[in-house]
């Protein structure tokens, strides 16, 4: 990336609406079921918004449904709102992220600290590529409310999975939204003949203020020689090279269509990538129950690094976001966290055939 494109690019996300805004916990009055008084505005939230308060203020789901079911709106309104008032210290501040297009609150954030500008976060990152000898790759962001530089080192490093098969994998990424900074470190790979690549991250570490000035000196100290990214990279290297080997049970396969369909991906479209209910379905046809328990014990026809391959091909070259979208970060981020799990079902040496 251009010097003259990453300042294009930082400038396109600073020109932004802002899509957030820090409210105080007595300016959110639950009305009904999923509508909300925030400050002088009614808004309707979806469910998964309405769970987000639900559970910021302490109410578990099934003391939600209960109110529901036993006393309506007006009752659930009554519970969280008797929350609101008793559940939190006043010290905690919640910021309600929302989409400039829909109109919607999409997330929920909660701190205890200032909310942190975006401007200081391109200073910070701007000071750890001076000071490590990295530049910029690509810059990431939403709405407004998030954003993710990817750095790439000046002395890049590699490791082989398998012949012919390396990542260079002492990648940077540092990833702003208003109520912290994360870091961590990030694997491009080559996976065909024509140099296309594809990309996965893991978070190291984090802070939620600018004045938390021990681990942001610890973030910029963190050049590709630190022990701490060598520990992330050994760990990486290890899961790879079993997942090769080791086939993925139908939990993993479950968990890997439901990360593409959280991405925006239809059901259907899913089942085209990653054919989790078509494994089910075979079992099934061979007379074999397959249930909850059962789907963490049962092999499927596809390896985990398959299962992660497809993911993290996605969250790289599909065409539904832009280049720019911050989804593609976060995939792939999940896909590493999907590798770097305990495996349902492991590989062992076996004579016995």
């Amino acid at each position: 990336m251009e010097h003259t494109d990453y300042q294009i690019a930082k400038n396109q996300f600073l020109l932004q609406p802002v899509s957030y805004r820090e409210v105080d916990k007595n300016d959110i009055v639950a009305l009904d079921e999923n509508h909300y008084r925030i400050g002088n505005a009614t808004v309707k939230l979806t469910p998964d918004m309405v769970g987000n308060i639900d559970r910021y203020f302490g109410i578990l789901p099934k003391q939600s449904k209960m109110a529901q079911d036993s006393f309506g709106g007006n009752g659930v309104a009554n519970l969280r709102n008797f929350f609101a008032q008793a559940g939190k210290k006043d010290k905690e501040r919640i910021i309600l992220v929302g989409d400039t297009n829909s109109r919607q609150i999409t997330r929920v954030l909660q701190t205890s600290h200032h909310i942190i500008p975006p401007e200081s976060f391109f200073d910070f990152a701007e000071m750890f590529m001076d000071d490590n000898r990295f530049e910029p790759e690509s810059v990431e962001y939403n709405n407004g409310s998030q954003v993710s530089i990817l750095m790439k080192s000046l002395h890049p490093e590699y490791m082989e999975i398998a012949p012919n098969d390396e990542i260079v994998d002492n990648g940077i990424w540092l990833r702003w939204n208003p109520t912290e900074i994360a870091f961590g470190n990030y694997y491009v790979r080559q996976v065909c003949t024509n140099g296309s690549t594809q990309m996965t991250q893991s978070r190291l570490m984090r802070t939620n203020t600018l004045e938390d000035q021990t681990t942001l000196k610890r973030m910029l100290s963190i050049g590709s020689g630190h022990p701490q990214l060598k520990q992330n990279r050994d760990k990486m290297l290890a899961n790879a090279k079993a997942a090769l080997n080791t086939k993925a049970s139908l939990r993993e396969l479950g968990l890997g269509s439901k990360l593409l369909q959280r991405s925006g991906m239809e059901e259907q479209d899913a089942a085209q990538l990653i054919p989790y209910q078509e494994n089910l379905d075979r079992y099934e046809r061979a007379g074999l129950f397959v249930g909850p328990y059962e789907q963490s014990l049962t092999v499927s026809n596809m390896s985990v690094w398959q299962l992660f391959n497809i993911l993290t091909a996605f969250a790289t070259h599909n065409q539904l976001w832009p280049a720019h979208d911050t989804r593609r970060s976060e995939l792939m981020a999940q896909s590493v966290e999907l590798l770097n799990q305990k495996r349902d079902i492991r590989t062992y040496q076996n004579i016995y055939g």
